[in-house]
């Protein structure tokens, strides 16, 4: 519980100092008081900046030592060289918890850039604060209505911990805003991978971690970390850094030591984190874990308007845990019912043909769907359907949601495909109550990742 208390300030300031905070305000300004007022930021807030006494209506400071009152979190960003002296200013007046924006640290790869950097780690080794950086985007956590980041992100109230080395994680695709709490360790100087994953182990509001990784200097406290914490929550992992040009621009972004890939590979299997090797598997995995209950049993039912697509989820199986079972009897049963008599019933359920012959295409795919969903031979239910219109749209959309409202334990994964899927994969990710996806791979893949990962979880229970 000791990282849990000391980096709580990070994401649950009552004050922040923001320190060299400039006077520009306004669209495009990346002013971080600007950012934490219009999120609705409750907690005090105290500019530093010798020029100018006030910014936004806000008092401004000389000096972090000028600051009539306490301070949780102190944001840095200044030049480098005057980063030490505000670092001594901060303890002097009691801060524990300081992120530096600043860069030209280890990521600068030249000599002053190492001894600022060994000086900032003395002063904190001295006075005991902890530190977030340099080269830090900071922390953000919507649950609290706070981020410190100079740019203005978008974070969606969703129980996901993000450790990363880079800021671009934070607000880089409107797929990934499910994101509630953020940290980016930059270069780490006191605070790493498994300080965080050890304040996420005992965040109650944290249900999966995501991190991404270009490398660390205590790899073997990390794997021990993490294999425990992997027991209680799903980790879910892009490690960078694959070929010889990545392995050195992240050096030169972090001063990491990025390590070979077929080692990382390994260590993270050993310890129960699921790794990934794209920005879209880990958005998918990620909003997979959020959504979707526990898949223990691995037959798949798929539910299709095309016999193409669904052999491709078929295939998609290949090499997984999941495969595609039998339909019970009784499940059978009541689909012959509704089905043309020429219609060969089985997995893959062909529904158009049915939907197409019936009265009321909504009532009739809702019934199919529901049939199948109660079938208690099948783990999860994967529905392929196109959607050619918004009017059609809004049909599914009414569909799903009402099916995910009756069924929460059951997991349901839909594939929509034609004109109109995008927009309503988009409405369905941010309303964030149904797993959904444009390409059967994607979705059959979110759906193996998941039952790999409660297979790990019986092997390993938690202790």
């Amino acid at each position: 519980m000791d990282n849990y208390k000391s980096l709580k300030p990070f994401l649950e300031p009552r004050s922040i100092a923001i320190i060299g905070l400039s006077r520009r305000t306004g669209e495009g300004s990346n002013n971080a008081l600007e950012n934490l007022l219009g999120y609705g930021y409750r907690g005090k807030i105290y500019p530093v900046n010798p020029n100018t006494g006030e910014i936004l209506g806000v008092k401004a400071y000389p000096s972090i030592k000028d600051v009539d009152g306490p301070v949780d979190l102190a944001v840095i960003s200044t030049h480098r060289s005057r980063v030490p002296a505000h670092i001594r200013e901060c303890a002097e007046k009691g801060v524990k918890c300081i992120s530096i924006v600043t860069q030209g640290f280890v990521d600068a790869g030249d000599e002053e850039g190492s001894r600022l950097f060994k000086e900032i780690a003395d002063i904190a080794r001295s006075s005991g604060c902890r530190i977030l950086g340099p080269n830090s985007f900071g922390s953000a956590n919507v649950y609290h209505n706070f981020c410190s980041a100079f740019a203005r992100i978008h974070m969606q109230r969703n129980p996901v911990g993000l450790i990363c080395q880079t800021g671009g994680l934070f607000n880089s695709s409107s797929e990934f805003r499910f994101i509630g709490k953020g940290l980016d360790i930059g270069n780490t100087c006191n605070v790493d991978f498994a300080d965080c994953l050890e304040y996420f182990e005992h965040d109650p509001e944290v249900k999966v971690i995501v991190l991404h990784i270009e490398g660390m200097a205590d790899a073997r406290r990390f794997f021990n970390v993490a294999k425990r914490i992997s027991g209680k929550k799903p980790i879910v992992a892009l490690k960078t850094g694959k070929i010889e040009q990545s392995v050195r621009a992240a050096s030169s972004h972090t001063g990491s030591l990025a390590g070979r890939h077929v080692v990382w590979e390994a260590a993270l299997k050993q310890a129960g984190v699921i790794s990934v090797d794209s920005f879209e598997e880990l958005t998918d995995i990620t909003r997979a874990f959020c959504l979707l209950p526990p898949l223990t049993n691995p037959n798949v039912c798929v539910a299709t308007f095309s016999g193409g697509v669904a052999i491709m989820a078929l295939d998609a199986m290949r090499n997984t845990g999941l495969h595609a079972g039998k339909l019970s009897k009784t499940t059978g049963a009541k689909i012959e019912k509704l089905a043309p008599e020429w219609l060969s019933v089985g997995n893959p359920v062909d529904h158009w043909p049915i939907v197409m012959g019936s009265g009321s295409m909504t009532r009739t795919l809702s019934d199919i769907l529901e049939i199948l969903l109660s079938d208690a031979e099948f783990g999860a239910l994967l529905f392929i359907q196109i959607v050619p219109s918004p009017a059609m749209s809004r049909e599914i959309k009414g569909i799903l949601d009402s099916l995910a409202a009756k069924y929460p334990s059951r997991p349901l994964v839909a594939t929509l495909t034609g004109p109109c899927s995008f927009e309503l994969v988009r409405e369905l990710q941010n309303e964030g109550r149904i797993l959904a996806f444009t390409a059967p791979e994607r979705a059959i893949r979110a759906l193996a990742r998941v039952h790999e990962y409660i297979e790990f979880r019986l092997r390993s229970p938690a202790d």
